[in-house]
């Protein structure tokens, strides 16, 4: 039979409770938590929205959403480095904007798993969840 030295058993004993705390409850807590975006057509007038989304691995589509409509993908934040990235091509009344609906850096904290923008006219606005609940700040159109 072969021994298990004594510095070996108590190592592989810890990496065990972690690995089990890191997996409990069916999520990984090596990674970030899915976030849940919807983006909601609020334009005036009943103007319809196109929106598109990506980042720079994934293509999520276009979409064209009528008033109070939404657009919802989910996603998962970078781990190691914070860099996650998700921007949206926005197309009504004839005119083309940009935005960035998640940068991790700007977001992570303030969003949690559910991700909620408004779009208007003069740009979007996200319902803060944690920070200041039930508050909105709005941001212009990338330039």
């Amino acid at each position: 039979m072969v021994s298990i030295s004594k510095l070996v058993l108590p190592i592989l004993l810890l990496l065990i409770i972690f690995v089990a705390f890191q997996f409990k409850g069916g999520e990984s807590g090596l990674f970030h938590d899915k976030v849940h975006m919807h983006i909601f057509n609020n334009l005036t007038n009943g103007v319809k929205l196109t929106v598109h989304c990506k980042d720079k691995d994934h293509d999520i589509g276009a979409q064209t959403l009528n008033f109070g409509e939404s657009y919802n993908f989910v996603f998962r934040p970078g781990t190691v480095v914070e860099s996650t990235l998700y921007f949206c091509g926005f197309r009504f009344n004839t005119e083309f904007y940009f935005f960035d609906v998640y940068d991790q850096k700007r977001d992570d904290f303030f969003v949690g798993k559910d991700c909620h923008w408004e779009v208007h006219e003069s740009g979007p606005c996200r319902l803060n969840v944690l920070d200041k609940p039930n508050s909105i700040e709005c941001f212009p159109w990338n330039p």
